[in-house]
Order: structure tokens, then sequence, then C-alpha cells
């Protein structure tokens, strides 16, 4: 223990029971990343490696396990959902399961059980283990340009293939760039795997995030494939895009190739079609919900949240579905079109309409205006999308207000333009009483097409903000 306090990292030798199996000399550390890390003492993520130091030996079946504490999921069921819709799809993930655990006598709790990226797992997935197998190091957004640990395999020219396959993810001539892609990578594979990660809201992965993956080369084919990982924020937004602001290099690389996005938009559709069904898997949901709730070891509280988390993660599934259903069923969106390097923007929806306040559009001096009333505590916006090609834009309109109050705490008080989807800088911040003023704010949109969300919010304890709908626009700025 005190060896973990001073390296929560470094192996310990353990003593791991379970019923009346009994191993001895078990290699045992902490595990985790932002978010999920935790000390020794406090509930950590634990690393079981069973063969660290008594060489073959193995815990029914399995040389290496984890442990994970699930603080990000109160339900435990995240993980065990993603492993079984990327499984229904072909893409494989360790096996999952539960445990209750306890640390020299001291009860830690339910635990999400989860199969290590071993040498038998990838022989179970491929038919051969004894390729090199990569995760990032530790850090944000590592990807397969930058530092990347080796876990299995002791080749040594996959270093190589590895920063060809970023080589090839950069090739400016995008109908080589897919030929070259697919040299190295299983392309369909890939692009299904991205398919799954975007279906589920799995925003901390690969495809998004440069997080939560491992990459394998199958000696057989000598081809690269990702594996999920991390998948304890699922389904967080039922209305996701579909096609998000891909940031890992080789999901970017494949997204800007016509080939890529073709085979993306195919995917989307065979893997929602034939595996994402909300009839099947919140059955599923429930089920596993149920049989985890039952398990004697947990108090009726423990019991009664595991119930409702599972019955809140069903309706989540239910209301993602419906969105990627009509998502799916509607025309192709295309880029909006600019006039003289102009585009209004209309179809504002209100968001967090604000308790003792109000959101409506109106009639002021001749015109159409979004208005916000504010209540006592208020972070409201009109919001509205649109989908343009890569460049450099501004999002203006103008505003006035009449006694509005900057709240006690927090920032970006005020009347103000913001973007939300990509991140930008927001306007200025209009508060008290004033005229009609012109707000804006720029941004860049730097791949092939981007969704982008415009917000006009006001977060204030008082007061009223009205924007001109006619002067809500974009301007292409000229480079």
């Amino acid at each position: 223990m005190a060896a973990l306090r001073h390296d929560a990292r470094g192996y310990v030798r353990a003593t791991v029971t379970e019923g009346n199996e009994r191993l001895v000399e078990v290699g045992l550390r902490v595990k985790g990343r932002t978010g999920s890390f935790r000390m020794i003492d406090d509930k950590p993520s634990l690393t079981l490696t069973f063969d660290h130091y008594v060489h073959g030996q193995k815990f029914h079946g399995f040389r290496k396990f984890h442990l994970n504490n699930s603080v990000e999921d109160a339900g435990y069921l995240h993980e065990k959902l993603g492993t079984e819709v990327f499984g229904a799809a072909g893409i494989a993930a360790p096996w999952i399961s539960h445990a209750i655990v306890t640390l020299n006598g001291r009860r830690l709790g339910l635990y999400v059980v989860k199969e290590g990226f071993t040498p038998e797992f990838l022989a179970r997935t491929f038919g051969r283990g004894d390729g090199d197998l990569f995760e990032p190091e530790p850090g944000p957004g590592c990807d397969v340009d930058g530092p990347m640990k080796r876990d299995a395999g002791t080749g040594a020219r996959q270093r190589v293939d590895l920063s060809a396959l970023a080589t090839a993810a950069t090739e400016a001539d995008l109908g080589r760039r897919w030929e070259r892609l697919g040299q190295l990578l299983d392309t369909e594979g890939f692009v299904t795997f991205l398919a799954i990660e975007t279906l589920l809201g799995h925003r901390d992965g690969y495809g998004q995030a440069r997080n939560n993956y491992r990459l394998y080369q199958n000696p057989q084919t000598g081809r690269f494939h990702f594996l999920p990982s991390g998948m304890d924020h699922l389904l967080g937004r039922a209305d996701a895009t579909l096609f998000p602001r891909f940031s890992g290099l080789v999901a970017k690389a494949s997204w800007e190739t016509p080939s890529g996005r073709d085979t993306y938009r195919r995917k989307l559709g065979v893997v929602f079609t034939n595996v994402f069904q909300s009839r099947v898997w919140t059955n599923q949901i429930a089920a596993w919900g149920e049989e985890l709730a039952r398990d004697p070891g947990l108090s009726r509280q423990e019991s009664e949240s595991l119930r409702t988390e599972a019955a809140d993660l069903c309706e989540r599934f239910r209301a993602r579905q419906g969105f990627i259903e009509h998502a799916l069923a509607q025309p192709e969106r295309m880029p909006m079109r600019f006039e003289q390097n102009v585009a209004h923007l209309s179809g504002w929806v209100p968001k967090d309409s604000p308790a003792g306040g109000r959101m409506e559009t109106v009639e002021l001096e001749g015109r159409r205006r979004l208005a916000i009333v504010a209540g006592p505590r208020t972070s409201a916006s009109w919001r509205t999308k649109a989908l343009l090609e890569a460049g450099r834009y501004r999002f203006e309109g103008a505003v006035r207000t009449r006694g509005v109050v900057a709240l006690p705490d927090g920032k970006n008080h005020g009347a103000r333009l913001f973007i939300d989807r990509p991140k930008s800088a927001p306007s200025r911040f209009i508060v008290g009483d004033t005229d009609w003023t012109l707000l804006q704010t720029e941004f860049e949109i730097p791949e092939d097409r981007a969704e982008v969300e415009f917000s006009c919010g006001l977060r204030a304890a008082a007061g009223e903000a009205w924007f001109d709908l006619d002067s809500l626009r974009i301007v292409r700025v000229e480079n």
C-alpha cells in the first residue's frame, strides 16, 4: 500500500480471492486517466496481471483484466452496451462483466470487470495474437503520429508501418490517399468503427477526441485495426450530429476523401438498420440492470439506483434511435449557399428557457426579433445549425438590451453571440440598457465541411434582450 501511495502506476504483489479460488503473487497497479483516476485509498480502478510474477498463472482463463471504478457511469452499463453494439457490428472489444470488490477488508463496491487487450483476446478476434498492439501514451489526444506505447508484439518494423499509416493519412491527393490507407488499414472495418462511435454518441473515442482506442496490426494481413475502449460516456445527447467534426488523424483523413465519405454514409445506414434497434437493446439493458440490482451483495439503495440508471439509459437509447431514424430519412444536407459572401440564418429554436422568464419571437418596431426575458438566474439561448464548407467566416447580428443585470458568479455575462460547435471566442457582451448594437465573432472551418451551431444567448439575473432576425447572418471572410 505504501508503494502504491508513492507510485500508483507501479506493480505490487497481491493475493486475489473469488469464492474458494485463491491466487497469490498477482501483479496489481492503479489505472485510469483524467476523470476516472482515483488513488489507492479512494475507490481506485485497478489492473490485475496474473502472470506478472508467476509465469503462466491465469484466473478463469484470463492472464489480465481491469477493475474499472465506473465513477463516470453510475449505472455501470455503458462499457457493456458499447462492447455488445460494437461486437454485433463485427468490431471486437474485450469481454465485460461485473464484480463487488473488497481491498484489504475495505468494501470498495461494484466494479466493471474488463478483459485486457491480451494476446488471447487478439487471437480470439483475429486468429493470431502475435501482432503489434499499440495504445496512445497518457496525455490529451495522442494520435498515430504521436507517442504510442507498444502493449504487445515484438516486431522491429511495425513502428515503421505505424509511421507509414500517419504519412498515408496526410497524402494530398485524395484519391491516392484512400488507396494508400487501404494498403495499411482495414478501411471497411475502420469506417464501421467510426459509424458506431457516432451512433452511440461516444464523443470521447478516437474519431472526435483521439482517445480511448487501441491499434492492432494483424500479422496475417499486415493491416491495422482500430479497437474501442473507455466507453463510459455514451448517448449523452440524443441529437448529436451524425457528421461530427472528426479530429482523429485517420478519421479526418478518411472523411476528407470522396470514397471515405461515401463509405461512412453507407455504414451509418447499414449499422443503424441491422444493429442499432432500440427494442432489442433496451430489453437487453433492462435485463442487465435487473441482474445487477438483484445481487445480494448490494444495498437496497444501490439496487434501486442501478434500476433507475438502467431505465434512464433505455430512454436515452430510444431518443437517440428516434433522432437517427429521422436524420437518415432526410435528403443529404448541402452546405449553405452564399450570395456575395453572405448567408442569412433561419430555423432558430429556444434552449434552456429561463424559469421566471420567457423566450419568444416578437414584432418590435416593425421587424421580427428573437426575445429573451430573464428570470432570476438565466442562461438561455436561441440556436440554429448550418453546414459550411472549409473557410473563414464571421457570425454577426444586431442586439438590443434593457435592464440586463449580470449574474453574481461565472463568466460570459449579458447578451452575446457565440458558436457552440466548433468552439470559438464569443462576441463581446452587452449588459444594462443599449440601443441596437452589432455583435460579431469570427471562426474557421479547417476541413472539407462541418456542421456549425450558432447561438444568440443571454446570461443574466434580470433584464431583456432582443436579437434582430434579419441581421443574423454569416459572412464569408476573404483571406
